[in-house]
């Protein structure tokens, strides 16, 4: 007849054996009879503190082949007791040694302390005669020397109190007695305090109930007296019944200490920011990031015709949200939705009672960002513009059909369309500018208030208020754009400075044969010039100070060497305090923290080694090359840094 296994389990402290009835890392043991058992533990040398009332239980079991419903524990040890003088614990700590995943992965064995549960008022130390340091015995009768061999004095911890006479000290809360070192090199004297049952989280969000196994002659709280104690906590809403129920058999059948989510407050809900709701189909918005994450490269609606007093767009206006309610029943309060900041101009008027946008008169719809809307008439150049049509400056959105040529100028207030090529050309909009070929020349620039989209630059300049796109290549150029910046996965960017007041998107960027690029997210590029700026300034005034030195002697009485030395430091400062997330007169409580820490720089191909990487006011330059990766600032400031740095990630998008 084929009898159940059992599995004798000794602790790696030596303090504790225990039958346990599943699989387990032992050898499985298979016994004839009840008397067994007994040889069993005289072969493994388990001779000190036997639970016979336990091997009774486990004998009957054998005899009768059934199996273990639970783990028996057989053998306790003693462990060694420390000496105290004045109060002493009102309790003795048991030993219990588990296992737990390490921070890489790897299991370790952690020796936990078992006492019982103590509630408020009750006794943790009382007054009496010094105790000296006792040594335990383990299971195999061996002795165990006490940690601290000389006596310790008590003093009150945390959640603990020491009643006016000094004979007592009682807990505050109910959880688990513990000791800390009082102070740091003091192993004479200790802390005893109480780890709270029940913790509430700092945002007053979740309640924890952190349990431990009951030591020997004790017993687990059930789930009345927990629930007695969210009462006496104050803790009123979003309790988890359920929960309280599973942690405590967790706890009593796997004998682990066990943390569980037994509230949960309710979040607020924000409100929905305000926004247009058009009344006709405006079509894409290129380089926009979509709810999914990936960016829409689709080419853009120009020249949208609209019709006199024709309905464009519906503002709909800011939600307020709804509040929470923490775990204490407070209320919290919610985010109301952000108001839209609306700006029509031109042919477009807005009603502010109905929220309505129309057309005053017959013309082409301009966007010039979500909440910007104008309406101009349209103007068609069906040629290139050069010295037939001299330079154009146009209240109206542009079509140009042909090329801009060398030294020509194009100003409008709306959209300009250019389906040829800008050559060392300037082109400015006060709407968004869309270039179906490129751009070539050291002197060809575009500044625009909305977006750009062109399909490649060499040796050009651009200045959006919006977001640009390139769709496929830049070389020896610079962009600044005031939004986000984005290129198609395949375009390439070469010894060119790309700026973005918000995130980056690009494909691959620089070479082994050109000088290093720089990708520059969450900075404002008006701060960022002004930091080129105080750069040039202070090496200028360097090499004036060293050359003024030179001519009068270092320790020479100059009025001159100390203007420019008092000039120095100002620039110095200057130059120290410049933050290149926003300007100072718009910048937020946080200083733009919270805007830099959501941007991040993706580079979808290659990013080649010497490449500048700026986020915000945080800078690192590639010492290697890597390909397919996402740059972010870190959450926190490591320790000994005076700024967070800039991780490099797997892109998963």
């Amino acid at each position: 007849m084929n009898r159940s296994p059992i599995f004798l389990h000794i602790s790696t402290d030596k303090l504790r054996a225990t039958l346990l009835p599943t699989a387990s890392t032992e050898e499985a043991v298979t016994l004839d009879s009840g008397a067994a058992l007994s040889q069993l533990l005289d072969d493994r040398g388990i001779v000190h503190g036997l639970d016979h009332q336990a091997l009774a239980r486990a004998a009957t079991c054998i005899d009768r082949d059934e199996p273990l419903t639970e783990p028996l524990l057989v053998a306790q040890g003693t462990p060694p007791t420390p000496g105290y003088r004045g109060l002493q614990p009102c309790f003795r700590p048991v030993p219990l040694t588990v296992e737990q995943a390490g921070e890489e992965g790897q299991t370790i064995r952690v020796q936990l302390l078992l006492v019982p549960l103590v509630g408020p008022g009750e006794a943790v130390a009382d007054a009496g005669p010094s105790s000296p340091a006792v040594p335990g015995k383990n299971i195999f009768g061996e002795k165990i020397p006490c940690p601290v061999p000389g006596e310790q004095t008590i003093v009150a911890g945390n959640n603990t109190v020491l009643s006016a006479d000094g004979q007592q000290l009682t807990a505050t809360v109910w959880g688990y007695p513990s000791f800390a070192a009082a102070r740091k090199g003091a192993a004479e004297q200790v802390k005893l305090g109480v780890d709270r049952l029940i913790q509430a989280t700092p945002d007053r969000m979740q309640a924890l109930l952190r349990l431990r196994p009951a030591p020997p002659g004790h017993d687990l709280p059930d789930q009345a007296t927990v629930l007695r104690v969210l009462d006496e906590e104050g803790i009123v809403y979003g309790r988890l019944p359920q929960a309280i129920s599973q942690c405590l058999e967790l706890c009593r059948g796997q004998q682990r200490p066990q943390t569980t989510v037994i509230a949960l407050g309710l979040l607020p809900v924000k409100g929905s920011d305000a926004w247009l709701r058009f009344a006709i189909e405006v079509g894409p918005l290129p380089g926009k990031v979509m709810g999914n994450g990936e960016i829409d490269y689709r080419e853009r609606n120009m020249f949208i015709g609209v019709n006199k007093d024709q309905l464009i767009a519906v503002r709909v206006p800011p939600s307020p949200g709804s509040p929470g309610r923490d775990i204490f029943g407070a209320p919290v309060a919610q985010t109301p939705g952000k108001d839209l900041a609306l700006k029509v101009t031109d042919d477009a008027s807005f009603d502010p009672e109905s929220g309505e946008i129309r057309a005053s008169r017959a013309g082409v719809l301009s966007m010039v960002s979500e909440g910007s809307v104008k309406v101009c008439s349209r103007q068609i150049i069906s040629r290139d513009v050069d010295f037939t049509t001299g330079n154009i400056v146009s209240r109206d959105a542009l079509e140009i059909r042909g090329s801009v040529r060398p030294k020509f100028r194009v100003n409008a207030l709306g959209d300009i369309l250019i389906r040829g090529n800008i050559e060392k050309a300037q082109i400015r909009s006060d709407s968004n500018v869309v270039v179906k070929a490129g751009m070539v020349g050291d002197h060809a620039v575009i500044r625009s208030r909305g977006d750009v989209d062109i399909q490649f630059l060499e040796n050009g300049r651009i200045f959006a208020g919006g977001s640009i796109l390139v769709r496929r290549s830049g070389y020896y150029c610079r962009m600044h754009a005031g939004a986000n910046l984005h290129s198609e996965p395949a375009a390439r960017f070469i010894a060119s400075q790309l700026v973005a007041a918000g995130s980056i998107t690009v494909g691959t960027v620089g070479s082994d044969n050109a000088d290093p690029s720089l990708l520059a997210a969450a900075v404002s590029p008006e701060q960022l010039q002004r930091f080129f700026e105080l750069r040039r300034t202070l090496a200028a005034q360097t090499e004036a100070i060293a050359a003024l030195q030179q001519l009068v002697g270092p320790e020479a009485d100059s009025e001159e060497l100390e203007e420019l030395l008092a000039e120095h430091e100002e620039s110095r400062q200057q130059f120290a305090s410049l933050n290149l997330i926003v300007p100072k007169d718009r910048e937020p409580e946080d200083q733009g923290l919270s805007h830099a820490l959501a941007c991040t720089i993706v580079v979808r191909g290659k990013v080649f080694a010497g490449t500048e990487i700026r986020i915000g006011n945080s800078r690192t330059v590639l010492g290697a090359t890597l390909s397919n990766v996402c740059f972010r600032l870190r959450d926190q400031i490591p320790a000994g840094a005076d700024k967070r740095d800039i991780l490099f990630l797997a892109n998963k998008k």
